[in-house]
């Protein structure tokens, strides 16, 4: 197979609340460690709303931002064989691409908590102007160290696996942290969008029953929540806490949820989340992925509640993988996460970033 040639484009970030700029660059061989993969699908996170919005710093020259590149292996670089798992890594081969790199030497790093490194990099914080120039996500093609590709397992099809490649190994990772779900368990979870309906899959999976705490006004959003069958759909815009607490203890004997996940990245949601808690109860909080403001809560909850509060803003190479294979077991839920999906062009990217930020869609995705 031959690799591709000629050039292709890209979404230049320029600065908060500018406008991205579409460029053609030259593809070129991968250089020693490296692969060149061809664009499958690449979505618009949370994170690259806040980029775009001015609340999560980044370099002062172009780049291309996006960390959820899923595509095709183009070409291999000098001694690369395996992905970053360890797994025969071949041309043709579909792959997801993480962006972190950890230190290695930090505290955490060397106590192997490496989704909690301690001074991250990310591969795409490289000057788009300079050759080989495809360094982030919002292009139709990347070059990724082969030691950051988690290659697709069989059965998985790309446009699922392109719904949440970070938001459900965030969620997983956060899991694992709290000790992870048991079979039986109440679980809260707060936020219907992309998070926040993969968290209920999840919660599904391990037989727990789960209510959510969500929006009404995407119908999507509801056809698919209602799909994965939580036993309780609360609008948050109608239910107050008193209310939500009453309906908990309809459906428990204990005095609230046993998890809560916070999905949603709306402040006010934490001290919510903070009193829908049993005695013991744990908070994992994956969702508030940047600076939105103080809120008030009542620390004594903490104390008298015994309640675990665990976050979560990363996640380890292996927790890609549990997020694949997730998929690849559950294959009558992948056309579920496949229709999270609206389809944009990399010229179409400033449409793209306006609908997701509008909630116009659930999960806005480059694709080729």
């Amino acid at each position: 197979m031959k690799m591709t040639t000629g050039k292709r484009k890209a979404a230049i970030f320029h600065g908060a609340g500018k406008p991205f700029k579409v460029k053609s660059y030259p593809v070129s061989a991968p250089a020693a460690g490296m692969v060149g993969l061809s664009l499958t699908a690449s979505g618009i996170c949370g994170t690259d709303v806040h980029i775009h919005d001015g609340r999560l710093g980044m370099p002062d020259f172009p780049l291309i931002i996006g960390h959820e590149f899923l595509g095709k292996v183009d070409a291999i670089g000098a001694d690369v064989t395996q992905d970053g798992l360890g797994r025969v890594l071949a041309k043709g081969d579909q792959a997801v691409a993480c962006v972190a790199i950890p230190c290695g030497v930090c505290f955490n790093c060397r106590r192997g908590e490496t989704a909690s490194c301690m001074a991250f990099g990310v591969t795409y914080a490289q000057n788009a102007e300079e050759a080989p120039h495809f360094f982030g996500g919002l292009a139709e093609y990347l070059y990724s160290p082969a030691q950051n590709l988690v290659r697709l397992p069989d059965g998985v099809d790309a446009l699922a696996a392109a719904a949440v490649p970070c938001g459900g190994p965030t969620v997983i990772r956060s899991c694992a942290y709290g000790g992870g779900l048991k079979a039986g368990e109440l679980v809260v979870v707060q936020g219907n969008g992309p998070l926040g309906l993969f968290a209920l899959a999840w919660a599904k999976a391990h037989d727990c029953r789960v209510v959510v705490i969500g929006s009404a006004t995407n119908p999507l959003r509801l056809e698919l929540m209602q799909a994965w069958k939580p036993e309780l759909f609360l609008d948050y815009r109608k239910a107050d806490a008193e209310a939500i607490k009453r309906e908990l203890s309809r459906m428990t004997d204990a005095d609230g949820a046993d998890v809560v996940i916070e999905t949603s990245g709306a402040r006010d949601a934490f001290p919510l989340g903070l009193q829908l808690l049993r005695k013991r109860g744990r908070y994992f909080v994956p969702g508030q992925y940047s600076n939105s403001g103080a809120v008030t809560i009542e620390p004594q909850l903490i104390t008298f509640q015994a309640l675990q509060i665990i976050g979560s803003g990363q996640y380890t190479m292996a927790d890609i993988l549990t997020y694949l294979e997730f998929l690849a077991r559950h294959p009558e839920w992948q056309p579920l996460f496949a229709k999270m999906v609206s389809k944009y062009r990399v010229d179409d990217v400033n449409q793209a970033m306006a609908d997701a930020k509008a909630g116009k869609v659930i999960k806005a995705v480059v694709t080729a």
